[in-house]
């Protein structure tokens, strides 16, 4: 069920009784006023968790005219009602020229059916507007002419075949020329233009060429620039090859993807701060030089945030795909003019991207190695690809999509002899190693059966499939006896026995968790936002859950009394003594990507430096060594245990570029 639906609203610390119209804490409750209880409904009900000043007139006032002191004075209400029951978390942020913000999400989906209120608001929309919103119901309710799409005489034409990979495919309105990247003899990222399926390479300097987006006319780029500095650039096509300039500064971890506006006047991009940040969608007018941030999705869940768009009906609308777990995505249908949710739709699959197709007034959305058709709210299968798709674009009925073949094995290395070579090996992805506490078991993720899967292998000895997972990819760890390993679903805590594979659940999904480690005793570490923030919890059979962090914890691992963690958004490691609290910093320069891999052993803390290697810190001399060096091939997914250090490594990805044309049946 909807947990919003429900009577009760679990919100951080505190739960609202839509019933009596009361928080309450576990000490004490508060009736709220009618405006401020439906101010936190209209919060809580809101995209992102975020109303802006118009949405609270229309939505909590029905429209009337009203003073800012009014408005001022129900957040402030809201504010002191909330702080009353839990002083030790502020709950209301304000967004300068945006609005307001809930910062502790509510536990479950974020969807709210509408109140009477914000029915009544609908009703306000005139104009475009009002017809955006006709067209969304009447396909939801009534059939339409137009059917599933189909591909034209079954017909995948391939377009590339080189050695390597081309990736990152756009195309003109008109679908005559296509835009992608291909690395160049020195391995630098270039630009790629193709026309007439003839292909020439319109780029040639020592710089990386990313995230190509070839404007609708065809006669522009916006593209990242990357060497030891990172460019937004604008390119004009010549026949001479390009002439480019840049718009702004960014940076690797920002995660930029580009949609241009159909009239060509600027473009759409995803952002993020790092990688402790969710992504955000953001508008840049070519005619001002000016980005303008469009949508705040909440800081606080693990979740990647705004990861797609696409322009819909010639620019008036803008549909936004936001992460909320592997299997499910939230699609939101915002109005480009003044950025109101009109909209939104929550899909059970992962998704990569999403294009519009105006013909069909559909969705077009890759996941893995399929196309799907979403349509009248209803996905239908359009491709299966056999290779992961890397991406895809759309012009008219054409279809252009580059598909991503990725190997990686698992290296192992004596530190007795300093010698390296394979242990794992296969055709598709090895993933992830694990030794267990002595290193004569070692558990792996493997997609060489077409899907993630735990695999163990004994001494060494032929590896064997153990369990399938539920969601692909996640993180392993053993148990501390080496019975089980265990992993996180959609917030529940799972074990899998490692004599039989045999799957069982510990915690429920209530329990929120992500990360999972083993403790003394029979106990588990997990991290969990089920105070509002990621924090880091115990929990032992006999006597339940218990909070071991107060100020951020995320990834963690006890021993001899101490707890030692990291957090979800500042890089660091620290140090606490589980019996006065106490905590001290260890490593400043303790990445937050280490959270998947960081291990204690016998020398210290195994740890990653990005772009340098493997190092051990000794909390009792504080002195840090060299473990191992990086190489290009390297991925910091590793593992260490009795003198042997396991680690992975790409293989060089292949792809090519696949044309197709799409029809009704």
């Amino acid at each position: 069920m909807n947990s919003l639906a429900q009577n009760e609203i679990h919100l951080g610390k505190l739960t609202l009784c839509k019933q009596s119209r009361e928080l309450r804490s576990h000490e004490r409750k508060l009736a709220l006023e009618p405006r401020v209880y439906e101010l936190l409904l209209q919060m809580l009900s809101s995209p992102n968790f975020l109303v802006s000043r118009d949405q609270l007139i229309e939505s909590v006032w029905q429209g009337r005219v009203v003073s800012d002191s009014a408005i001022n004075r129900a957040v402030s209400q809201l504010r002191k009602n909330l702080a009353e029951l839990d002083p030790g978390q502020d709950y209301i942020e304000t967004i300068p020229k945006l609005g307001y913000r809930l910062k502790v999400v509510p536990a479950g989906p974020v969807t709210l059916p509408a109140s009477k209120h914000s029915y009544r608001a609908l009703f306000w929309l005139t104009g475009v507007a009002l017809l955006t919103l006709i067209w969304w119901q009447s396909t939801e309710d009534k059939p339409t002419s137009i059917e599933r799409l189909t591909i034209e005489d079954k017909k995948v034409q391939p377009l590339t075949g080189d050695d390597g990979i081309e990736f990152d495919v756009s195309l003109s309105a008109d679908g005559q020329q296509l835009l992608y990247h291909k690395a160049d003899t020195a391995g630098r990222i270039q630009l790629w233009h193709m026309q007439l399926q003839h292909a020439y390479q319109v780029s040639d300097t020592n710089t990386d060429k990313l995230a190509a987006k070839l404007s609708p006319d065809g006669q522009q780029v916006v593209y990242i620039e990357q060497d030891t500095d990172c460019q937004v650039m604008l390119a004009e096509l010549t026949e001479q090859g390009v002439i480019a300039a840049p718009l702004f500064s960014c940076s690797e971890e920002n995660g930029l993807r580009f949609t241009w506006m159909p009239d060509g006047k600027g473009f759409y991009y995803r952002f993020r701060q790092d990688k402790t940040h969710p992504f955000a969608i953001y508008m840049y007018r070519l005619d001002t030089s000016k980005s303008r941030q469009l949508t705040l999705p909440a800081n606080i869940s693990n979740g990647l945030g705004d990861i797609a768009m696409t322009v819909s009906h010639e620019g008036e609308n803008l549909l936004v795909a936001t992460y909320q777990g592997q299997q499910n995505t939230l699609l939101t249908t915002y109005r480009t003019k003044d950025m109101q949710a009109v909209n939104q739709h929550e899909l059970a699959m992962g998704i990569k991207d999403i294009q519009w197709h105006s013909a069909s007034s559909s969705l077009i959305i890759s996941s893995g190695p399929y196309l799907h058709q979403w349509h009248n709210n209803v996905v239908s299968p359009l491709l299966y690809a056999g290779q992961s798709i890397q991406s895809f674009a759309l012009a008219g009925q054409a279809l252009v999509y580059s598909d991503n073949l990725q190997r990686s094995a698992i290296w192992q290395q004596s530190l007795s002899d300093t010698k390296t070579q394979p242990r794992i090996n296969s055709s598709k992805l090895d993933l992830q190693p694990r030794l267990n506490h002595d290193g004569s078991q070692l558990a792996f993720i493997s997609t060489r059966q077409g899907q993630h899967q735990i695999w163990l292998q004994v001494g060494l000895s032929e590896p064997r499939l153990l369990a399938d997972l539920p969601a692909g990819f996640t993180r392993l760890s053993w148990r501390h006896d080496d019975s089980a390993l265990l992993y996180t679903h959609l917030g529940a805590v799972y074990q899998v026995n490692a004599s039989d594979g045999t799957t069982s659940k510990i915690l429920p999904e209530q329990t929120q968790a992500y990360l999972v480690n083993p403790a003394p005793a029979g106990a588990l570490l997990y991290s969990s936002i089920k105070s509002g923030d990621w924090q880091l919890w115990l929990w032992h059979p006999d006597s339940g859950h218990r909070q071991l962090t107060e100020h951020g914890g995320y990834s963690g691992w006890i021993k001899d009394g101490q707890l030692y963690y990291s957090k979800f958004h500042m890089a660091g490691l620290w140090q606490q003594d589980l019996n006065s609290g106490q905590a001290t910093k260890l490593i400043e320069d303790f990445a937050v990507t280490n959270w998947l891999n960081w291990q204690l052993i016998q020398e210290g803390i195994l740890y990653h430096r990005p772009e340098d290697g493997l190092y051990v810190f000794n909390p009792r001399t504080r002195e840090t060594r060299l473990f191992l060096a990086q190489d290009a091939d390297f991925v910091h997914q590793y593992s260490f245990a009795n003198g042997v250090l396991l680690y992975v490594r790409l293989d060089t990805p292949q792809g090519d570029l696949y044309r197709l044309t799409l029809s009704p049946p």
